[in-house]
């Protein structure tokens, strides 16, 4: 809903479709949803069950990442986690389990600390990953091992 180009009723007719097709082709789903997190819940609870994927740049609450971790699907952390003000994901990332977390770059946007305000690419994620590690006292080399088998598992790598 972010841009709003497109009437709501739109979008989530054409979401629902995406649904059905990940369903039929099993793909797995990897959902952008900003400022629409009622109705994406909604429309999720209704037609996502049995289906995988991420929650691409979560940015919503804990309980509600913890209702898509229930569903099967994957919460996406990139490099707002590093932003001082992130306080609500950093929340997610400390009470959600590791195995349900992958890590994204969203290039070119949201360069993690301290890169912020540069041009993102794949190579800053290891700031990404060292935050995480950080939020949940364990090693960078965990999250790592860890988040690349669930990237695997998801696309059935």
């Amino acid at each position: 809903y972010y841009w709003d180009n497109e009437p709501r009723e739109v979008q989530k007719k054409w979401f629902i479709r995406q649904l059905e097709l990940a369903r039929e082709l099993d793909l797995p789903v990897l959902i952008h949803s900003r400022e629409a997190a009622a109705d994406t819940m909604e429309i999720m609870k209704g037609h996502a069950k049995g289906l995988s994927g991420v929650i691409h740049c979560y940015s919503y609450s804990k309980e509600m990442a913890q209702e898509y971790i229930k569903m099967g699907f994957y919460i996406g952390v990139g490099g707002v986690v590093t932003f001082k003000n992130a306080k609500k994901l950093k929340e997610v990332v400390e009470n959600i389990p590791l195995t349900s977390i992958v890590l994204e770059t969203d290039c070119p946007y949201m360069a993690p600390e301290p890169n912020r305000g540069k041009r993102n690419n794949s190579a800053y994620i290891r700031y990404v990953a060292e935050k995480i590690a950080e939020l949940k006292g364990i090693t960078y080399e965990e999250v790592v091992e860890q988040t690349e088998k669930n990237a695997r598992d998801m696309y059935r790598l």
